[in-house]
């Protein structure tokens, strides 16, 4: 999918490069301290709007050349897009939170949360449902081929987590020293030329595993349609 918007995917991993390093740079402004608590919520705020806009936007417009279908049409997808990213944005927002207070509270209401309703938001995105039907979607797809999804996950967790650990790796060797208690400070974050570099292999990442769970969810659709599931 990526190969078919070679310059476009580069854009955005630079565009992610660009976000993660507002981060450290809104932590200058907010005037806060090193802290490993706050370093995430900074981080978050940073890369809001490519989780919220270009990220979805992208997977929209792949969808659409890719099957074409009348919730996500080739000519259309534009303005069929403009119509749902806020509401499906509100959506895996609020399926987040809940995902999050489970895991904090219980740990197992939290898997079976993401486990059941994941796929809700990026059918609201991209055929347009409702939130109670993409959720009774999603819990169909996922009683039927649970074996399939989960083990794709997987996979797609480990990759991100091998890369994790040699980025952690490589900038433990590359940095000066600093207390282990509060990390890098903002001002090092945001200069070094190590957290560019590796904040732009991260949105090269990112991409790579947007797509990916685009094109299971694709395979998901096609399955469920083939026995017997309704496509709009």
């Amino acid at each position: 999918m990526l190969r078919r918007h070679p310059a476009h995917a580069l854009a955005l991993a630079v565009l992610a490069m660009g976000l993660a390093q507002s981060g450290p740079a809104l932590e200058l402004a907010a005037g806060v301290g090193p802290s490993l608590m706050l370093q995430p919520i900074f981080g978050f705020a940073g890369l809001l709007p490519l989780e919220m806009y270009f990220l979805p936007r992208l997977q929209a417009q792949l969808d659409a050349e890719t099957l074409d279908t009348g919730g996500n049409p080739r000519e259309g997808w534009r303005e069929a897009f403009d119509g749902r990213w806020l509401r499906a944005f509100l959506a895996r927002l609020g399926l987040s939170v809940a995902i999050g207070l489970g895991l904090l509270l219980f740990l197992v209401p939290g898997i079976v949360i993401l486990t059941l309703f994941g796929w809700a938001p990026l059918r609201m995105l991209l055929r347009g449902d409702g939130l109670l039907a993409a959720l009774r979607w999603s819990q169909t797809a996922m009683a039927r081929h649970w074996p399939r999804i989960v083990q794709t996950v997987l996979a797609l967790m480990l990759v991100a987590l091998v890369y994790q650990v040699a980025a952690s790796w490589a900038l433990d060797r590359l940095l000066p020293a600093s207390d282990p208690d509060l990390g890098p400070g903002a001002l090092l974050r945001l200069k070094h030329p190590a957290f560019w570099v590796f904040n732009l292999l991260g949105g090269a990442l990112n991409l790579w595993l947007s797509c990916s769970l685009l094109a299971l969810y694709q395979r998901l659709e096609a399955s469920l349609a083939g026995r017997g599931g309704t496509e709009p």
